[in-house]
């Protein structure tokens, strides 16, 4: 038996780690920002005053661009150069115990220089060692081969120079031509760094994050006055907000500024939360970060706590993110709290079905807002506010469906009534009826409202009673019965009432009529197992005056059935019920026969 080592294509891992492990194709810039940064703390351990500054510039003609990236850091000797940049995956940054350790730095892998070979063939490092004053140069090439080198200099200021000369004919590199937009990589990736980075854009030498960096920290950010912090928003997020909140979690180790979108988002939208870790940005599309409820808002995060992964453009979905996350969404509840009436008030009116959301799972919250929430009601939406002032009692249905069918009958009798169909409606109108609240809520079944029917005299029974049996028999195979009633408001001839299992059955009874064969016959099969229905029911109106000159008109049954079956048509349409073949043909039918009454 006998021991090898494993093969390693060097020149092809680095194409894997160069070109595969990143989305984002200018990330090099963050690799060479980090390293600078990370150089500038490590001096600032042994000199705190020093001020950190890292400098940019794009130099070259057009067809030989290089960029060179300088900082003031605590450079490398000759020995730490072949120990960390001869080595992938070594790194000067701390210990490799990467789930105990504390994140002091995040570019801990030891592998973010490497990242500079997808725009350049050759990497030239020159570094001033701050501990020995020595300066040594390294050259690494895309091929997996280095050099090291040791430069005999005057005494020269501790810092690295980072020299990439750019490749020809980069697609999808602007920045690598225009100084514009690297200004606008630098400003994304080192808004909130604390060292200044300057450059020279269009010949003039300006502090690329000079007023951003001015965010990184939660004293500062309670600083700051509402005008910079909507500002801020806007420049790093593009988009003009009203209001924010600032959050943190238990530990303060995370914290930020949660934006309030000024427009209606779906609940299914996308959650984009942008993320520093450590003060460099990660990423504009953090998604569990913070609660899916929060999809009303754009936070800004700040973080030292949060594992990254190794491309450092995400995070490790752990125990640890998901306490961040849960701490962060009642950071947030407090913030809705704190905020005045109005502007609690303009909030809900944005994105009320989002705090719907939330307010149906946390009776607590619910306290808070209820007031403000929006419903559909006989007179079109309002607040419950206002809806309470109306009655003691306050109904609502369970669907859509239901509300339609009683809609004119709750009216007439001066109800006040919830349309409870909507999402999340019924579950917070439920829990609202547990609190001690001034009004009780009801949840009323459309068959519940019959009772507001009034039955005809035994006058009446014995002058219509022999018509309505015939009516009924023909009505059968459309499990409807027909019945007489007195009731409000007199401008109503019919009114259509059925139970959600009547409904669900006509629902099945469509489908399996639009169907084709194979799976119409299994429609079939699960309708007969399924126990039968109860009828629906066509109530005709006495005291409306059609109804009245109908039955009083000496007709026949059979004339009154085609007439009947057109109302009874004509109350499917305005409930918004889709008609099955059955009935589409008896509407054909009847609308013929009564041509030829004509």
């Amino acid at each position: 038996m006998y021991t090898n080592r494993f093969q390693v294509n060097l020149s092809g891992m680095i194409d894997i780690l160069s070109n595969h492990l990143y989305d984002e194709k200018d990330v090099y810039i963050r690799e060479l920002l980090q390293n600078a940064t990370d150089a500038i703390r490590a001096r600032k351990k042994i000199e705190p005053m020093i001020e950190g500054n890292i400098h940019v510039s794009l130099s070259g003609g057009d067809d030989a661009k290089t960029l060179i990236v300088e900082d003031n850091g605590i450079g490398l000797t000759e020995a730490e150069v072949h120990a960390f940049l001869a080595t992938i995956a070594n790194s000067s940054k701390g210990e490799k115990n990467f789930v105990n350790q504390a994140n002091d730095f995040i570019g801990r892998f030891g592998i973010g220089l490497l990242s500079c070979f997808i725009v350049s063939d050759e990497i030239v490092m020159i570094s001033t060692s701050q501990k020995e004053g020595t300066t040594t140069e390294w050259r690494g090439k895309a091929d997996g081969t280095y050099s090291v080198r040791k430069i005999e200099t005057l005494e020269r200021e501790p810092g690295t120079q980072v020299f990439l000369r750019l490749r020809e004919g980069l697609d999808g590199h602007e920045e690598c031509y225009d100084e514009s937009l690297l200004a606008e990589v630098l400003e994304k990736y080192g808004a909130s760094l604390e060292s200044a980075i300057t450059m020279e854009v269009h010949g003039e030498e300006r502090v690329i994050n000079d007023w951003t960096r001015t965010f990184a920290g939660k004293g500062a950010l309670v600083g700051k006055s509402r005008d910079e912090i909507l500002a801020f928003g806007e420049r790093v997020l593009d988009t003009h907000f009203e209001d924010y909140f600032l959050i943190e979690n238990e530990s303060a180790r995370t914290f930020g500024i949660a934006y309030i979108i000024p427009y209606t988002v779906q609940m299914n939208a996308v959650r984009r939360q942008t993320v520093f870790l450590n003060n460099m940005f990660v990423t504009s599309e953090a998604r569990d970060v913070v609660p899916d409820w929060a999809f009303f808002t754009h936070c800004v995060i700040w973080t030292d706590e949060l594992q990254p992964v190794a491309s450092r453009e995400s995070f490790y979905k752990n125990e640890r993110l998901k306490e961040v996350s849960t701490e962060l969404g009642e950071a947030l509840k407090t913030g809705i709290e704190m905020l005045s009436d109005e502007a609690l008030e303009k909030l809900l009116r944005t994105h009320y079905l989002g705090f719907k959301a939330l307010a149906s799972d946390d009776a607590k919250f619910l306290r808070l807002i209820y007031p403000y929430l929006p419903f559909r009601t006989l007179r079109g939406e309002e607040k419950l506010a206002d809806i309470m002032e109306q009655s003691d009692t306050i109904y609502y249905t369970y669907s859509v469906d239901d509300f339609r069918q009683i809609t004119d009958i709750a009216r007439a009798s001066g109800m006040t009534l919830i349309n409870g169909g909507y999402s999340y409606d019924t579950p917070i109108l439920q829990e609202l009826a547990s609190l001690d609240l001034a009004v009780s809520f009801v949840l009323i079944d459309p068959e519940d409202m019959t009772e507001k029917l009034m039955p005809v005299s035994a006058q009446e029974e014995a002058m219509y009673g022999v018509t309505i049996t015939e009516m009924n028999k023909r009505m059968a195979e459309f499990d409807v019965t027909v019945e007489m009633k007195h009731f409000e408001p007199t401008t109503l001839p019919v009114i259509f009432i059925h139970s959600a299992a009547t409904q669900s059955s006509r629902e099945l009874e469509r489908a399996k009529e639009e169907s084709n064969a194979v799976f119409s016959d299994i429609l079939a099969s699960i309708q007969q197992e399924q126990a039968p229905a109860p009828l629906a029911h066509l109530y005709l109106n006495l005291d409306n005056p059609l109804i009245k000159r109908l039955f009083t008109s000496n007709k026949t049954a059979e004339t009154l059935t085609v007439i009947v079956n057109v109302l009874y048509i004509q109350a499917l349409l305005l409930g918004h019920y889709p008609l099955k073949k059955a009935e589409m043909d008896l509407m054909n039918k009847n609308m013929i026969h009564i041509l030829e009454m004509l």
